[in-house]
């Protein structure tokens, strides 16, 4: 299960908004309690592709926000970004990135990649995923996000 605040997923809803046509991203930064991720911080990443259909977030700045998340006892549990215009499951360049190269090696073993469909704007569409391997649909988990208020 994802968990994540009301008001940090209008955050994502509204960079979303922001940055559409294209794909946003960052990342969900918070504690585990074994397979549930609590999110208790959102932050906004540049993509690099600047593309409808894909992202790739900046290295520095993913760095940057590890070594803080450390500082406070906190850890990144998983990455956002939106699909502009198409449902929110993980495209075949989203299971490839999540992945070494051309390995089977996971780049983020663990981490809840949550996205958020804005095909229609005015209603937003959230889902996440464990991505557990190459094979879609097979090695891909839908988890529970939990909304709060």
């Amino acid at each position: 299960m994802l968990k994540i605040s009301h008001s940090d997923y209008e955050k994502i809803v509204a960079h979303g908004r922001e940055g559409k046509p294209l794909e946003i991203c960052g990342l969900l930064v918070g504690t585990r309690e074994g397979e549930n991720a609590l999110v208790h911080e959102v932050h906004e990443v540049d993509s690099s592709d600047k593309s409808e259909l894909t992202y790739n977030m900046d290295g520095l700045k993913f760095m940057k926000i590890e070594a803080a998340a450390r500082k406070s006892n906190l850890e990144i549990v998983g990455i956002y970004h939106t699909h502009p215009a198409t449902v929110p499951y993980p495209s075949k360049t989203d299971v490839a990135r999540a992945h070494w190269e051309d390995s089977d090696d996971l780049i983020f073993p663990g981490y809840s990649y949550l996205i958020v469909s804005l095909r229609d704007v005015e209603n937003p569409e959230a889902r996440s995923f464990k991505i557990l391997g190459k094979r879609i649909p097979d090695d891909i988990s839908e988890e529970t996000v939990v909304i709060e208020n």
